[in-house]
């Protein structure tokens, strides 16, 4: 009879848990958390962006005949910048694919001295059109930039009587770039970013003021800049 007795309780334990079982599966389970998005960076954006170049270009003057000696020099070339861009940005995956467009007034004043005369060379704007390739870390996002770059010199030569002529010559160059981008909110983006431009060897020479006379430089410029951008 006691052995009959623990059967039938183990019997009746095992019908009970079934039940239970079977119970459970008819109540609903709360939904599970939503897991936080990622951030997005496609789309169009405009800001503003100030920054420092330095550079040091040779210079090279003369003529063949005639009182110019030929001579050859390095002037620095360090100036302050400011100015605005926009562009567009779509993203797959982490990789973010980009165009942007900036320009900039500058204000670079840089001197030279050869024998018989002298001058001053200055730049007042610039401005480049880029491709960007950036990998984004959710909100951070780090990228490679280059493109081409355009400018215009104005160059000033005087000779000893104090008499000068006045040049001006528009360049197109190229640059390339590294920078980190941040997005501080879901629309305002905090960007820091380094920049090599090279506008090649400009050539020049007197319009007839100094018979003769010719010259070249070499405009070649590194920059640090920070920027501020609305994402639409």
């Amino acid at each position: 009879m006691s052995k009959l007795r623990y059967a039938l309780a183990a019997c009746a334990a095992l019908l009970t848990g079934a039940a239970g079982a079977a119970d459970l599966r008819g109540v609903a389970l709360p939904p599970a958390p939503e897991l936080p998005a990622f951030y997005s960076w496609t789309g169009a954006y405009a800001g503003v962006q100030g920054g420092y170049s330095w550079g040091s270009n040779r210079v090279r003057i003369g003529a063949p005949t005639g009182p110019y000696t030929p001579t050859s020099f390095r002037i620095d070339d360090d100036s302050a910048f400011g100015g605005a861009q926009a562009g567009f940005n779509y993203q797959f995956g982490s990789i973010v694919l980009g165009v942007e467009g900036d320009v900039e007034a500058v204000n670079s004043r840089s001197r030279f001295e050869g024998v018989g005369l002298a001058g001053r060379v200055s730049q007042d704007w610039q401005g480049s059109a880029r491709l960007r390739i950036g990998y984004a870390f959710d909100r951070l996002m780090i990228y490679g930039t280059g493109g081409a770059s355009f400018t215009e010199y104005e160059r000033r030569v005087f000779g000893p009587a104090g008499f000068g002529e006045r040049l001006t010559s528009a360049r197109t160059g190229w640059n390339l770039g590294a920078g980190v981008n941040f997005a501080f909110t879901d629309n305002v983006i905090l960007g820091v970013e380094y920049r090599y431009t090279d506008f090649g060897r400009n050539r020049f020479a007197s319009s007839g003021t100094f018979p003769g006379l010719t010259g070249d430089q070499d405009f070649t410029a590194h920059s640090a800049r920070a920027s501020i951008a609305y994402k639409f």
